[in-house]
């Protein structure tokens, strides 16, 4: 057969028995519920560092390949004997440890909190299950593809069912069975499902009677040629791309909406579906119009208004969605006959992990901004141009000037957005700054007002901190922090406290966040603060374009890596600072990084107080209402709670400047045995106490069991 044909013997005909479709749809489902499972179990005990998800990413996609080449080198040759193969995860379960109280209950303080250890951990709690489902569709495919009815049925149908159980699993995961069920209980229910799926498995083999041999399936040999082979790969690896570069543009436009990420997801995981459906085939007008997609997509990319932040995340999804479509169908047209569907399938897999490679690894430390958008595009228009070249010249042949033109000038138009800069608008207000990393794409923006020139450190929807850079002013901590606001209520009574001898203190304050350091503009000589954050470029931000850090009167110390771990590793060391006051600010960006919030964690910060210290925690944040699950915590603890809100239309002055950002913020300190000095204080300031009554119980958040989705602001009450 020729390359790029579509094939007869992977034509419609008999069908599959029931019991083939269902395997596949069962593996897949329990492929895409164990990973957001393993990312679970491990953000715990490796803290909520950005290289736990992209690594754990990595890993799957590469354990996928190793699967798709067991598939293709080994399964058809052993028979039988893979069962083997997936019967032996069942003596590891659950998740590969004689129990889960190894890894829940074991912090990263005995190790380094590193990518080596972390793929070992993955390795140890996951591979092998994981390794035997990934091989479930292209072993189930080869499986039909070498039975009696193999020659009258299309194998490549099975792949649109597995995608199939990838999206229902994508939704029942997030939305059913991370809100009600803990890590324990889940791992437990996966073991179970595991065995049935083992049993499915050997059903599918009985029915499906995989004895018919198949001609040319060794490694190495095989119709397809080199460039079409590098085809496969291309196809797959753009569309993956795009996939997670659709996703960081949508998040940094509409911010970090709960849910968000499985929106583009889902769509991409459709276009699988329909592309290698068998009944319908993708019509002309996707393949005809999905430049016309990439362009749009490009030019409000570049700087296009879209109207809102909802408008410009369904068109993203749309453009997905159609070039996507277009991309994958290309990639079904291409596929060989059945003799050669495992090495097909190991290319594609390859090429999925070089997309995801590209954008989760190499883009946030190579690029200044979400560049790996517009090369993915490019990518795809390349692939598709090369293999349709003769199409192409036929298309600007005789598409008339008028459609040419108008092209050619879009992207002009589009090529000066991406390279204008916009460094300035209508106000004056210019970017001085823009810089990645893989937390996040940050912008230092600066404008003139009444009191000078004022900069904020912004990132998509969120703003980090303020400054006024010139004057007497600058030493001022504006935004969320300013002194009028909780935060200084907090500082103000620790500075009037006094000890037991009369003396007052010097204050010994520990910081989680970093923002632009305005925390530190409270200190005073003799003071001290331990300032922790996560992010190196937010500190390198802070430190070259803001002066909070420079000008602090007392000792700062910057600890960079996830809060949580370094502190644990610091008291495993016999390091115990005994704070004042912990400020936790890392729940503004919309996104809740929860193993910062559990029982676990709040015991954490409270084993580094001294006697009367108290928690103070900024949780302003569009989505979720974290105060039940500070209520509940505090309520496990016996401890006292309080919290203060600055609204929108409350105007505080600072040092005469004036500041509008609505804050939120709760406070939270061990009880004492004879007075309530905190709570008395607090109150006389406009501190309230938190009416559980009013919300619905969240749960008790712990590092077992955090439901995020309880905590969503429409939950709520």
């Amino acid at each position: 057969m020729s390359e790029g044909s579509e094939h007869a013997a992977a034509g419609a005909g008999a069908r599959p028995p029931l019991s083939l479709p269902l395997f596949v749809f069962l593996g897949a489902f329990l492929l895409f519920a164990l990973e957001p499972m393993v990312g679970r179990v491990l953000l715990p005990r490796f803290g909520g560092a950005f290289h736990v998800w992209t690594t754990s990413l990595m890993f799957f996609q590469g354990a996928l390949v190793l699967a798709y080449a067991y598939a293709h080198v080994v399964s058809k040759r052993i028979g039988g004997w893979h069962f083997v193969v997936l019967a032996l995860p069942l003596l590891f379960f659950p998740l590969g440890d004689s129990s889960l109280d190894a890894l829940l209950g074991t912090r990263a303080a005995d190790e380094a909190v590193s990518i080596p250890a972390l793929l070992l951990a993955l390795a140890r709690t996951s591979i092998g299950p994981f390794f035997a489902l990934a091989t479930t569709s292209v072993v189930a495919q080869d499986w039909l593809a070498r039975s009696p009815i193999g020659r009258s049925t299309n194998a490549y149908v099975l792949y649109s069912i597995s995608n199939v159980g990838s999206l229902a699993a994508l939704f029942v995961y997030a939305l059913v069975i991370e809100p009600l069920i803990g890590l324990r209980v889940q791992a437990w229910i996966l073991a179970g499902a595991y065995a049935l799926y083992v049993a499915s498995a050997a059903v599918a083999y009985a029915r499906t009677r995989p004895h018919v041999p198949i001609a040319d399936v060794d490694l190495g040999a095989g119709s397809a040629s080199p460039r079409t082979q590098l085809t496969w790969v291309l196809l797959s690896a753009w569309p993956s791309a795009l996939l997670m570069a659709v996703t960081n543009v949508v998040t940094v436009d509409a911010g970090n909406v709960p849910l968000l990420w499985i929106l583009p997801l889902a769509v991409y995981l459709l276009t699988f579906i329909l592309a290698f459906s068998d009944r319908a085939s993708t019509p002309d007008a996707v393949r005809r119009v999905w430049p016309h997609f990439a362009i749009v997509g490009v030019f409000f990319f570049a700087g296009g208004n879209a109207g809102s932040p909802i408008f410009h995340v369904v068109l993203q999804l749309v453009v997905l969605f159609v070039v996507c479509w277009a991309v994958h169908a290309e990639l079904y047209a291409r596929r060989p006959d059945a003799a050669h569907l495992t090495r097909f399938y190991l290319l594609v897999s390859l090429g999925g992990w070089l997309g995801g490679a590209f954008v989760a690894l190499v883009a946030p430390f190579v690029f200044s901004g979400l560049w790996e958008y517009p090369i993915a595009f490019l990518g795809v228009a390349i692939t598709m141009a090369a293999g349709k070249w003769t199409e192409l010249r036929a298309w600007v042949k005789n598409a008339g000037k008028l459609p040419i033109v108008i092209t050619a000038l879009l992207l002009v138009v589009i090529a000066w957005k991406l390279t204008e800069g916009m460094t300035a608008d209508a106000n004056g207000q210019r970017i001085l700054a823009t810089a990645r990393s893989a937390y996040g794409l940050y912008h230092v923006v600066e404008r003139p007002s009444a009191a000078g020139l004022v900069r904020d450190l912004v990132s998509g929807e969120t703003r980090h901190g303020r400054q006024v850079i010139e004057g007497s002013l600058r030493r001022e901590p504006l935004s969320y922090y300013h002194r009028e606001g909780p935060l200084g209520d907090a500082m103000a009574i620790l500075a009037a406290r006094p000890t037991p001898d009369g003396v007052v203190r010097a204050r010994s304050i520990g910081a989680i966040g970093l923002g632009v350091g305005a925390v530190a503009a409270y200190l005073e000589p003799g003071e001290s603060l331990d300032m922790y954050e996560i992010d190196a470029l937010d500190v390198a931000l802070a430190t070259e374009h803001f002066h909070f850090l420079e000008d602090a009167r007392g000792t700062v110390r910057m600890h960079v890596g996830d809060a949580r771990l370094t502190i644990e590793r610091e008291a495993s060391e016999g390091l115990h600072h005994r704070f004042d006051l912990v400020l936790v600010d890392a729940f503004a960006g919309d996104a809740i990084p929860t193993h910062l919030l559990t029982r676990e964690a709040i015991e954490t910060y409270g084993d580094q107080l001294t006697g009367g210290g108290i928690l103070l925690f900024h949780v302003s944040n569009r989505f979720y209402e974290l105060r039940p699950v500070l209520q509940r915590v505090a309520d496990a603890l016996a401890w006292g709670m309080a919290w203060k809100q600055r609204g929108a239309g409350e105007v505080a002055r600072s040092g005469g400047i004036a500041v509008e950002d609505p804050s939120l913020y709760v406070a939270m300190w061990p009880l004492q045995p004879t007075e309530d000095r905190w709570w008395t204080a607090l109150e006389a300031r406009g501190w309230r106490r938190f009416d559980a009554s009013a919300f619905r119980d969240p749960g008790l958040f712990t590092d077992d069991y955090a439901p995020s989705l309880r905590a969503l602001r429409v939950l709520s009450h």
